[in-house]
């Protein structure tokens, strides 16, 4: 009998390696269905409501919504929409003696330069505050993106990819539980979704792969021309064939954020791939204005075409003549694609689990443009 319980723990453990390997990536900390997970303190009501979490600030005191696991270092993204009140979200905190205590990014539409801000909840006060005011930050009645980034004494915020807090605070706690706030009030209330948390190890931080001045780190190739403008980069057509603009370097585990702004045609963001004379190979994640099935989709250029479709249309999540942002994580097998902070695939691969450039294209055909910025990577290998 011994030796037959240690063949099935070898076989057990032989059958949960790879399992573990595609659960590798993004948690998502709130399932849609339930507060599973959470834990409520105080007055405000939360609830579920078609799959959206909803809050509204009822009674009379601040309350919380609070993970029921503590974090150490994260990317955490979250989506917000709000109606009215106080807010924010708490990372790396703790309670103590019913108080509230640690990192708090504000979220507040009444007060101008309020959303965004860095404070310690119950500490030291402000640490540092947003220069942004909330008119242009956000938007009243919208799905509004939030990011917060906690990785050693590192904290970075971007609100709707506007960069609002960089701060280094070797005092500051390395590890605690996230929370959602509510201040109560008149018609207070905010709602939340896609909230996913992404661990960090080994305290690897963002690297930038824009300097904002020049195209160092990356070279053109093909029928295209790439010049800097401002703080982003400008590719157009130039012939009427393919143009790329191509990383220097190769990555292969990693989480990748940039913004782009494309008024019309195609184009997409080549990962995990290579370059044969004029063409690149490899995968892409996919973009194409006036499209319905384009975006967000995993596209294997000059390979297999097609690989992965999203359930929904994603051109109507993007603005066409703004700024929006493209989120590329690739760990293992596992690749995952968002834009505006919605999830639209997810695909495993074992024969492409290998290095390989960042690519930037101009699709053959009608003339072009298409504009990049704040391009910026962690390298999880």
């Amino acid at each position: 009998m011994k030796g037959k319980h240690l063949f099935i723990l070898v076989l057990g453990s032989l059958v949960l390696q790879p399992m573990s390997a595609k659960a590798a990536g993004w948690e998502f900390l709130f399932n849609g269905e339930n507060l599973d997970g959470w834990k409520v303190i105080g007055d405000p009501a939360w609830s579920v409501d078609d799959g959206i979490l909803v809050v509204k600030g009822t009674g009379k005191e601040i309350g919380w919504l609070v993970t029921e696991k503590e974090y150490a270092d994260f990317i955490l993204r979250l989506r917000f929409k709000w109606q009215g009140g106080n807010s924010g979200i708490q990372v790396r905190s703790h309670i103590d003696d019913g108080k509230m205590i640690g990192y708090q990014a504000n979220l507040d539409w009444a007060r101008e330069f309020a959303t965004g801000s860095l404070l310690d909840e119950n500490g030291r006060g402000m640490l540092q505050a947003c220069n942004i005011s909330a008119n242009e930050l956000w938007k009243k009645d919208q799905w509004n993106d939030y990011e917060i980034s906690c990785i050693g004494d590192h904290t970075v915020i971007y609100v709707n990819g506007e960069k609002v807090v960089d701060l280094n605070d070797a005092e500051g706690a390395k590890t605690g539980i996230i929370a959602l706030q509510m201040a109560p009030g008149e018609n207070a209330g905010l709602e939340w979704t896609d909230i996913r948390l992404l661990p960090i190890p080994d305290q690897k931080d963002w690297t930038p792969l824009f300097n904002g001045k020049d195209l160092s780190g990356w070279h053109e190739l093909g029928d295209s021309t790439w010049t800097v403008q401002d703080d982003y980069i400008l590719g157009k057509s130039k012939g009427g064939g393919y143009g790329w603009l191509v990383s220097d370097n190769e990555y292969k585990d990693f989480h990748f954020s940039t913004r782009f702004k494309m008024a019309k045609g195609n184009s997409g963001i080549q990962f995990r791939s290579w370059p044969v004379e004029n063409m690149i190979h490899g995968f892409q994640a996919d973009l194409a204005s006036g499209s319905d099935w384009i975006n967000g989709h995993l596209y294997d250029q000059s390979e297999k075409g097609v690989l992965v479709k999203p359930k929904q249309d994603f051109s109507k999540l993007i603005d066409w003549n703004g700024w929006n942002t493209y989120e590329i994580t690739a760990i293992g097998p596992k690749v995952e694609l968002f834009i505006n902070g919605v999830k639209s695939i997810e695909h495993n691969d074992p024969e492409r689990n290998k290095k390989g450039i960042f690519a930037f294209q101009i699709h053959a055909g009608p003339a072009m443009e298409t504009c990049w910025k704040e391009m910026r990577i962690i390298s999880l290998d």
